[in-house]
């Protein structure tokens, strides 16, 4: 392997395994990334640390400010809006190419990506509730064999999942989101492009409504 690639590797393993410290809460929205902290716990050098904090930056995972270095980037309540509106837009069209192109080996993989879901109920939301229901909504849009459209629900689900705290969702949430996957699952089943179509807006609109009370709670909290 030449340097470039070793380099390369470094950074990606990097931005891999800071990503994945973000997504467990060791670091949380808000709270700075030390150059030195992170050294420490990858084992790497500051150089590649850097590197993938500038791509996560960039992404908009992180922000940066002179002599504060980099913290998670939180997600304000006109920030949600829009991506939950880039996401109701994203999937409303891939359930339409999803019943065009989807064949019987994907609709098994997507029951059971839909069991995975319904078998996994904690008490309160956590990460990797989170982490299945992506996983069912990515598998969706897996079906249109359409790989930017994949990339792109992908990152705006990690927005979500990376930069969204946890602590005052509404449990109740959980059973009603089973039920609407349910639903939509048995409508791409019977072909019906219309009660898809219809079936995933209302379940992003009614996702979006969880997460902007949440946000609309912690922002009220802080100006007590």
């Amino acid at each position: 392997m030449d340097d470039n690639k070793a380099t390369n590797t470094l950074i990606e393993d990097a931005y891999r395994k800071i990503k994945q410290m973000i997504f467990q809460q060791k670091v949380i929205p808000g709270q700075r990334l030390v150059y030195n902290d992170l050294s420490k716990i990858l084992d790497m050098s500051r150089t590649p640390i850097i590197n993938a904090l500038n791509r996560l930056e960039q992404e908009g995972f992180l922000v940066s400010e002179a002599f504060r270095g980099f913290q998670v980037k939180p997600i304000d309540l006109q920030e949600a809006w829009d991506l939950f509106g880039i996401r109701e837009a994203l999937e409303a069209y891939a359930v339409e190419q999803t019943i065009e192109k989807s064949e019987p080996k994907d609709i098994k993989e997507l029951e059971e990506k839909l069991r995975n879901h319904e078998n996994y109920m904690p008490d309160r939301y956590d990460r990797k509730k989170f982490l299945v229901d992506a996983e069912f909504h990515l598998q969706i849009v897996s079906m249109t064999r359409n790989r930017s459209l994949e990339k792109m629900l992908r990152m705006n689900l990690e927005h979500v999942n990376l930069r969204f705290r946890l602590d005052n969702c509404d449990a109740d949430r959980m059973p009603v989101a089973v039920q609407e996957h349910r639903d939509l699952v048995k409508a791409i089943k019977k072909k019906d492009v219309l009660k898809s179509v219809e079936i995933v807006k209302m379940h992003v609109r009614r996702g979006r409504d969880t997460c902007i009370n949440c946000l609309s709670y912690e922002e009220d909290t802080v100006h007590l």
